[in-house]
């Protein structure tokens, strides 16, 4: 017609051309043909096309023939009121959809009807394969729950090929313009029975009459009921009787008609037609029909089918039950994979007692690569008792199960698809995906990121154990950038330790071989001092002594008393400290060389004791002083250890 209509415009030229002809021919055409409007036909499948625009709701009811052509049944369209006009894109076209459905119950109610809608996110939302979202909003699961009462199947159609049902969407009827109001009493319903269904009216009346339960329970609502019943089968019905009627020769309770037994198996499998399962097939069933195990049978039949089995959902989850605990640190393992990401596989190690992760950067995925990676971890810290993973192919192949039990690892590997059995391992890979991709936003190098995630994540008190990773591994935190703001306690423990060896002794005590001493005698019923000479000095403290028995005993320096230092509380006798303080130069054989006068006053200032210093400066002193020892020095000593044995002999 748009030809045609060009013609009309205002400042345009009358041209008659082919497409003014063409048109013209077409519109006489479909005058001179048929109604479009079509007289319904339960046989023909059923399409309900949708649309709504911003201002109203549009429906068509077509039903489509052999030749693929199809022809209108019915039409709707409504207005929408101001508070549906403010409803979101999708709310409105699921709007749309519930209208039309409501709008043409009586033909769609019972039988399967394709849906059309060009909205595409109604065709996942209502489709088969998803369910209604649980974050929907509460209006869109409403309307979901409405149409779950029909039996279609949602298809999507372009806006251009919805164009019947657009039509109406612009330009809707005003609900309360041209609407015809009646009485109830002249108001009556046309339902629709397809003639191919098994059961008739008639069929119950002539089953319930052979049935012996159900034909006397008919003389009862006939003729009345007894005051009691003591047989089982009729308590059911005794329970109901005032509602239980007679119609047509059927017994009907409430509005449900009651099913003779030689009927009820054909009645089940009208209802499981579609494979409702259980709760819907109760609901429809309550609609129609009772007797006295229906619950049970439809549950019964539900269990029975082979196609509702087989597609059954999965069962609750089942009561948690954790891991045990490991007894010491890398001793249980969990391994996954963490990738592709950016191309590239992570191995993810996570240990069991102490949380602390590993996650290594691996060229591939096969057995090889993870065992040359473990077998770098296994270096560091160890051999574990157990290893935990999935069914992957690199940890069921049998070359990693033969170096598991070359090392004498048990490997457990979990249940396929149920990924929370190696819980530990998939938590840890979602924490290393998440730090990633924070690298990623912040272009920041990956494996510069990854280091600083796990140190920190190791650095962290863990919410299962209550202390950090790093803490239960080695017994101390990492050391951090943080650590810096903490004073530094190494100047005061230098302090303490001086003081405290300063009150220990000032002046270092070194004994000399072939020197007179002391040493302590831990024999019985002897004293507690024994006379001796060094043999040799094993180390700073320790020394080689031979007692005057001829037995050679190892001492520590503080089991000696030295001869060196008169001034010391570690002499031998008051008599031994003052011939050590000789003054008479002619009764010691002293030289007579003036280096031996040097050496002598180097030897007369070594007795004495020297202040107090450092533990640097006296093991300084400590080594000059025994460099400084030489043959002639020994001359002194010689003479005042004679001094010495001749005062014994007094």
């Amino acid at each position: 017609m748009k030809p045609l209509y060009n013609l009309l415009q205002k400042n345009v030229k009358w041209q008659w051309n082919d497409e003014c002809e063409v048109a013209f021919c077409r519109m006489k055409k479909v005058l001179s043909s048929a109604p479009v409007l079509a007289h319904y036909d339960p046989t023909l499948p059923l399409v309900l096309s949708v649309d709504s625009s911003a201002y109203g709701l549009g429906a068509v009811l077509a039903q489509r023939y052999a030749d693929g052509s199809e022809r209108p049944v019915c039409c709707a369209s409504r207005t929408l009121n101001a508070a549906e006009q403010n409803y979101s894109q999708l709310d409105k076209e699921a709007l749309a959809i519930v209208f039309g459905v409501r709008k043409h119950h009586q033909y769609l109610y019972g039988r399967q009807f394709i849906l059309r809608s060009d909205h595409r996110p109604l065709s996942y939302i209502l489709g088969p394969n998803k369910g209604i979202p649980v974050t929907a909003a509460s209006r869109l699961q409403r309307y979901a729950v409405q149409l779950s009462a029909y039996n279609f199947k949602i298809e999507f159609i372009k806006s251009v090929q919805n164009c019947h049902a657009d039509a109406l969407s612009r330009l809707p009827l005003n609900p309360t313009r041209n609407r015809v109001k009646c009485e109830d009493s002249d108001c009556s319903y046309l339902n629709f029975v397809q003639e191919n269904f098994p059961l008739s009216f008639k069929d119950i009346k002539i089953e319930t009459a052979k049935d012996s339960l159900l034909s006397k329970i008919y003389g009862y609502v006939m003729f009345g009921w007894p005051k009691t019943s003591n047989i089982e089968t009729e308590k059911a019905y005794f329970n109901r009787k005032e509602n239980i009627c007679v119609d047509q020769g059927c017994l009907i309770w409430g509005y449900r008609v009651i099913i003779p037994k030689s009927l009820r198996l054909s009645i089940l499998k009208e209802i499981h037609d579609g494979h409702p399962g259980i709760v819907k097939m109760k609901q429809i069933a309550r609609n129609y029909v009772w007797w006295e195990t229906l619950d049970v049978d439809i549950e019964r039949t539900v269990q029975e089918c082979v196609a509702c089995r087989s597609q059954r959902s999965a069962p609750a989850p089942a009561l948690l039950h954790s891991w045990p605990w490991p007894e010491e640190p890398w001793a249980r393992l969990n391994l996954d994979f963490l990738g592709p990401f950016n191309n590239k596989y992570y191995l993810v190690i996570v240990d069991a007692y102490t949380k602390w992760i590993e996650v290594d950067h691996v060229s591939g995925t096969s057995a090889a690569v993870v065992i040359d990676c473990l077998r770098k971890k296994f270096a560091r810290f160890g051999l574990p008792k157990r290893i935990v993973s999935d069914n992957g192919p690199p940890f069921s192949s049998a070359e990693f199960k033969k170096y598991l039990d070359i090392n004498g690892i048990r490997h457990t590997l979990v249940a396929p698809y149920h990924p929370s059995s190696n819980g530990a391992a998939e938590n840890a890979v979602k924490m290393v995906k998440r730090a990633l991709k924070k690298a990623q936003v912040d272009n920041e190098n990956v494996n510069t990121a990854l280091s600083k995630f796990l140190f920190s994540y190791r650095n962290t008190e863990h919410s299962t154990t209550g202390c950090e990773p790093a803490m239960l591994m080695f017994g101390r935190r990492l050391r951090g950038r943080l650590d810096l703001l903490r004073p530094d306690t190494r100047d005061l423990v230098r302090q303490r330790q001086e003081i405290s060896e300063q009150r220990r002794d000032t002046a270092l005590r070194v004994a000399e071989p072939q020197d007179s001493v002391l040493l302590r005698d831990y024999s019985q019923n002897r004293g507690k001092w024994t006379e001796g000479t060094v043999v040799r000095r094993e180390s700073p403290v320790s020394y080689t002594v031979k007692s005057q028995d001829g037995r050679v005993h190892k001492r520590h320096i503080d089991q000696i008393l030295t001869t060196k230092h008169p001034k010391s509380r570690f002499s031998l006798s008051k008599v031994e400290e003052e011939a050590y303080d000789i003054t008479d130069t002619e009764s010691m054989a002293k030289p007579d060389t003036d280096q031996d006068d040097q050496v002598a006053e180097e030897w007369q200032l070594a007795q004495e004791s020297p202040p107090s210093r450092t533990v640097s400066e006296r093991r300084d002193d400590n080594t000059n002083r025994q460099q400084a020892t030489t043959p002639k020095n020994r001359v002194y000593r010689k003479a005042a250890l004679r001094c010495i044995d001749k005062l014994k002999e007094m």
